[in-house]
Parts: structure tokens; sequence; C-alpha cells
């Protein structure tokens, strides 16, 4: 199935978050939560337990996916527990996979074909290991790992639930 996110639509979702005023930001995750309410709780759990740091870049970066298929005007069902718990154990593979291949928690590029939606799952690692020197994000390379599988998720499920 073809990706619903492009590049060019993923560049424009994250140009414009990064500018989003906080009361923006946070009516984007309140509506993220009533459309998809498991989706959003299974985010907010599989995190909380990570640095303070960690906790806010993930939640900021699910906002960002969120909204980037929010803009494909595609229609989606509601994702149940079963789904997501289906898809987090089968993205162990693709963790291990990149481990194995020498990715850290450094820039790197996947190939397209790894990924349901390359764009989205690009922005996430882009997100994650952007060095910014006037607000550095610290957190350890095994939560970069968690952080990964839990955005690539919610990446999957989105691409799955679409309506036909």
């Amino acid at each position: 199935m073809v990706a619903l996110v492009s590049p060019q639509l993923m560049e424009e979702i994250w140009q414009a978050s990064a500018v989003m005023p906080p009361n923006a930001a946070l009516r984007r995750q309140e509506l993220s939560g009533k459309e998809q309410p498991e989706l959003t709780g299974f985010v907010i759990g599989f995190t909380s337990e990570l640095p303070p740091d960690a906790v806010g870049l993930a939640l900021y970066a699910y906002v960002v996916v969120m909204e980037a298929f929010r803009r494909t005007e595609t229609r989606f069902r509601k994702i149940k527990p079963g789904k997501i718990e289906r898809t987090w154990k089968d993205n162990f593979a693709f963790i291990n996979d990149l481990k194995h291949a020498g990715h850290t928690r450094r820039p790197f590029q996947l190939e397209a074909d790894r990924s349901s939606e390359p764009a989205v799952l690009q922005y996430v690692i882009d997100a994650l290991t952007e060095q910014d020197d006037e607000d550095p994000v610290e957190f350890a390379e095994l939560d970069f790992w968690h952080i990964l599988q839990v955005l690539k998720t919610v990446a999957d499920c989105m691409h799955d639930a679409r309506t036909r």
C-alpha cells in the first residue's frame, strides 16, 4: 500500500509545528486523544517512565505525526488495543535490524522500503537525533530506540487504519 504522508507534507507539517504556540499544540494533542484514544494512551503509557526530556520530545513528535496523518484528509478507523500490541511486537525486529546495521542515536537515512510511512519515520528519526546546542534534549541510546519503536508503531497503526 502506498504511503499516505508524502515527504513534502511531512516537511510542511513539522515546519508549521515548530512555530506553533503552546496552546495550539495542546489542542492538537487533545484532538489526537479524541480521534485515537487507544493510540494516544499507548504513547503516553509506553513513554511515561522515560526521562522528562525524552517524554516531552516523544509526545511532541507524536502530535506532529498525528497532524500529518490528519492533513492527508483520509478517514481512519479507531485503532484497537490488540492491533497496537501486535504492531508493537512486530516492530522489535525492525528496531533490532537497524541496530544490527550499525545505526545509533545519530542522524541516518532510512531506506524508503523499510516502512509503510517512510516520510513519517524519517521525520521521527530526524527529530530524535537533532542536535540543538541552545536547547539540548538529553536521553540515553536505549530511550532513543524505545521512542522510535513507539512512534513507528503509531505510524504503522495509522497507515493500516485508513478506511478503504
